[in-house]
């Protein structure tokens, strides 16, 4: 694979605000704007054979209409793991390189199954006993074409952990999986952040993340138990 080139994958709850060990990967240049910091944990540990995103919807919705959220039956999304609205998210998986973490642009918005590599993240790392995960992306790399980075006033989040990605319109077999807010719900949630100050978000600040809710069945290697999302300029 030209890693430059595309990835084509066979593949609400808003709340608006107002107010272990760290790896290091190559960087495109020093960042030139403010950062969304990503943290979560999972009641078990982060494994590498299982896929953990971070998704985030930049296409300043200041309402929160629209966001990233799990598909909840076959065919899955049409990429196996999130439909909705989003240009920008992060994927850990241990196959993946820049050890196993890598940042990708949407480059189908209508349709969500075109990907573009972009490389790693600015930082990322598991802690050491994995059971979280931090993931730092500078907002010059979430900006959309043309965008000043300075401009991103608001953003959607998610978190999904699934099992596997199917993108065979006819696998019609069941995953795992689980997302920010309690899953087994109906429509699932997403975080609508505003990002015109510092500012941290826990989940303790919301209540929003229950244990216990991986739909299809019980692991706690991914059972999102808690996170905070942090804007740092």
């Amino acid at each position: 694979m030209h890693w430059r080139g595309c990835v084509q994958y066979g593949v609400v709850l808003a709340l608006l605000l107002a107010s272990g060990g760290c790896a290091r990967f190559p960087e495109t240049g020093l960042p030139t704007s403010k950062r969304l910091v990503i943290e979560f944990r999972v009641a078990g540990q982060i494994r590498p054979d299982y896929h953990y995103f971070m998704l985030i919807d930049n296409d300043s919705d200041f309402v929160g209409a629209n966001g990233p959220v799990p598909p909840v039956a076959p065919p899955w999304g049409g990429n196996g793991f999130a439909t909705g609205s989003f240009q920008r998210f992060v994927e850990y998986n241990g196959a993946l390189p820049f050890n196993g973490f890598v940042l990708y642009r949407v480059l189908d918005p209508d349709r969500l199954q075109v990907f573009q590599p972009l490389g790693a993240p600015l930082e990322a790392s598991i802690s050491p006993d994995r059971k979280s995960m931090r993931v730092v992306v500078d907002f010059a790399s979430i900006a959309l074409d043309g965008q000043d980075p300075a401009d991103i006033r608001v953003v959607q989040i998610n978190i999904i952990a699934t099992d596997r990605t199917p993108k065979d319109p006819s696998d019609t077999s069941l995953k795992l999986w689980d997302a920010l807010g309690d899953s087994r719900q109906f429509p699932n949630t997403y975080l609508t952040l505003m990002t015109d100050a510092d500012r941290i978000l826990r989940n303790a600040d919301t209540n929003m993340e229950p244990a216990g809710d991986v739909v299809n069945g019980n692991d706690p290697d991914l059972d999102i138990v808690d996170w905070q999302i942090e804007v740092r300029s």
